[in-house]
């Protein structure tokens, strides 16, 4: 009980100094934790992709290069039964933006007619189906898109394209995907956009790539190989990837978030590391009269060493308790569980991901308190009343 008294006494000695320590444990906890979150929204992704058992089709050079329409009808005579290759579904990239306003839209214009079957997991209802068919307008809103912007089934919506021809495009909005794994992206009509361009003398006939849906994984493997064949000698050859090994290079090659957020955390949790043992220093200096005293009164350097330890444990830990609860709390209680990020579009704070940074809280105490705890041990009585002079 005494024990527990004197750590009291020592944390509360210098409250600026015990504030900011925890501060600076727990800001780079934080990082870890929204790191952690991204990398396994990450993950989650990609698995969610190789679930869909899809192959993406795009240019061999780069995948800003477009393929010609036509290569959909080449690809799907490689089954004409459909019994293994189901669908082929052409998309190209339009972004977008609304007039006047900053926001960057997610947008994509796809083939209509295979779009459904290619993408199965929107689960549209017949009434949106039938919507989707008719009207070449018809507009698949994401549902957090929508919900940023104020949109609903039946609004009529203008989006300006983020390619040539730049041209005011207007919209029906037919659906929100309620279902949809992705809440942020926006799926149009390829053909609507190609009565735009043929307008206004774009090229037309190009898709940015193509997503091939597969019977079972046997028949993902086939016609991986099979389609860059079948293209081998054409002046676009093709690229065929699963959907998960596509996804995953283009994370790679246009943010290479799970590295850089890694590098991130590393560095934050160094950081602490610091400032901790930065602080369990400056106590050991200022506490060196009552070890000594504590020393010469039969206490030993374990004990000290203990004493040590548990009070950086303690210092580390209510960082790590702060750090660890707040996006917990932020991400799950308040309105920023709504909050939609590229790619994974949502951040999902798990508990397990705040034990994990709470030990990691833990494991800085016990770095940080390593020299004093091994000054304390080679503390002799002598020396320690040498210090009383």
């Amino acid at each position: 009980m005494l024990r527990l008294v004197y750590l009291y006494r020592n944390l509360t000695r210098n409250n600026m100094r015990t504030a900011l320590t925890c501060a600076a444990v727990a800001l780079p906890i934080v990082i870890y934790v929204l790191s952690t979150a991204v990398i396994d929204g990450l993950d989650r992704f990609l698995d969610n992709a190789a679930k869909q058992l899809r192959l993406v089709v795009s240019h061999r050079a780069s995948i800003i290069n477009p393929l010609p329409s036509g290569y959909r009808s080449k690809i799907e005579s490689l089954d004409p039964e459909r019994t293994r290759l189901r669908s082929v579904c052409g998309m190209g990239w339009i972004g977008g933006r609304i007039e006047n306003d900053s926001r960057l839209l997610s947008t994509l214009a796809v083939q209509a007619d295979t779009f459904p079957a290619t993408f199965p997991e929107f689960k549209l209802t017949p009434e949106e189906l039938a919507a989707w068919h008719r009207d070449r307008q018809a507009i698949i809103v994401g549902r957090a898109t929508a919900s940023q912007f104020g949109w609903k089934v039946g609004d009529r919506i203008s989006i300006i394209p983020s390619l040539p021809p730049y041209t005011p495009m207007e919209f029906h909005v037919i659906s929100t995907a309620p279902h949809a794994a992705d809440p942020v992206t926006n799926f149009c009509r390829l053909d609507y956009f190609d009565e735009v361009r043929k307008e206004a003398d774009v090229p037309t006939d190009i898709v940015s790539f193509f997503f091939v849906k597969c019977a079972d994984k046997e028949a993902l493997d086939h016609f991986g190989g099979a389609i860059d064949e079948l293209f081998a000698h054409s002046p676009d050859q093709t690229r065929t990837q699963d959907e998960k090994a596509f996804m995953t290079e283009f994370i790679t090659q246009q943010f290479d978030l799970p590295t850089n957020l890694t590098i991130l955390a590393a560095v934050t949790i160094f950081v602490a590391v610091m400032a901790a043992a930065n602080t369990m220093s400056m106590n050991f200096r200022d506490r060196i009269n009552e070890l000594a005293v504590l020393r010469s009164i039969g206490f030993s350097g374990l004990a000290l060493a203990g004493l040590i330890l548990c009070e950086s444990l303690l210092l580390c830990g209510l960082g790590g308790l702060i750090g660890a609860g707040i996006p917990f709390v932020a991400f799950n209680f308040t309105s920023l569980k709504e909050l939609t990020v590229p790619v994974i579009q949502a951040i999902i704070v798990e508990p397990n991901v705040c034990v994990e940074a709470f030990l990691v809280a833990l494991a800085v105490g016990v770095v940080a308190a390593v020299w004093p705890a091994i000054a304390a041990t080679r503390l002799t009585v002598v020396a320690a009343l040498r210090n009383l002079e």
